[in-house]
This record gives C-alpha cells, sequence and structure tokens, in this order.
C-alpha cells in the first residue's frame, strides 16, 4: 500500500500541473518573465526539552599538584623514616659536640646513641647502635669497626 502524499507534496504537485497547462514547458515560444520576489515568512521552531536522568554525583577530591610529585615507596615507610631521623640525630649532637669543644664526650659512642633516641624513639637508638659499631663499641670490646660487629 503506498503512502498518501503530504500537503506539501499535493501543493507542490498542483503547481506543476499549473505550470505544464500555461505551457511553461513548451518549446518555441519565449516570453520575458519578471521575477516576482515573494515575502518570506518566519518560521517557527518548536522547542523540546529532553530530561537527563541524573545519576549519584561521585565526590572529587582535589589533589594538589605536590602530592603528584615522585615518590619512592620504600622512604615513606615510618620505620625507615625513624632509622634515618635517629642517625642523623646521633650524628649531628656528636657534631655539636665536637664543635662546642666537648672533644672527649663527642667521640663517646652513647652519645650517638642518646641522638638517635631523641631523634627517633627505640628504632633510631638502635639503628644508631648498630651503625656505630655495635653494643661491642658500648662495652668497650674491640675498637668499634669490623670486631664489634657493626656495619661501618
Amino acid at each position: 500500500m503506498a503512502k498518501r502524499a503530504t500537503a506539501k507534496q499535493l501543493a507542490a504537485r498542483r503547481k506543476f500541473v499549473a505550470a505544464v497547462r500555461a505551457g511553461k514547458f513548451r518549446k518555441g515560444r519565449k516570453s520575458k518573465t519578471t521575477t516576482k520576489r515573494r515575502k518570506t515568512r518566519t518560521r517557527t521552531r518548536v522547542i523540546t526539552k529532553v530530561r537527563r536522568v541524573r545519576h549519584m554525583a561521585r565526590r572529587k577530591t582535589r589533589r594538589s599538584s605536590s602530592k603528584k610529585s615522585f615518590k619512592i615507596p620504600f622512604l615513606s615507610n615510618p620505620t625507615v623514616k625513624k632509622v634515618a631521623a635517629g642517625v642523623g640525630m646521633g650524628t649531628v649532637l656528636t657534631t655539636v659536640l665536637g664543635l662546642a669543644g666537648q672533644g672527649a664526650l663527642a667521640q663517646n659512642p652513647a652519645v650517638k646513641v642518646i641522638g638517635g633516641f631523641a631523634g627517633g624513639d627505640l628504632i633510631g637508638a638502635a639503628a644508631a647502635l648498630f651503625l656505630g659499631g655495635g653494643l661491642g663499641s658500648l662495652t668497650g670490646g674491640g675498637n668499634g669497626n669490623a670486631q664489634g660487629g657493626g656495619m661501618i
């Protein structure tokens, strides 16, 4: 079954038939025609709003650029931080006492352990003791190097 023609199509057909009957397509005689200006109509457009389905909004967390910087996962361990703080504090305390004129006190291995405890708790004290020559350096056994059991 054929579709019915729309009103626009029917109007165009009527116009075409009228033009054929008027002899617009006949060859031979040509008459000079002038073009007519037609009034332009403004077209109205119907605007339909499409409702969007809203989903649960996810919270966006703000991340500063400093968080995106390069990080070494090994150094973010709290135990490693305490070890570094303890060893550093022991070294600083020994250096300060050496500069203050207390050379004999600065050379005592217990000073590094006390500084390690001040800087990094028991973990820092143990690390300062281990790196300073081990228990042998505190008790006087050995010279604090290879015989004391330390790394250095």
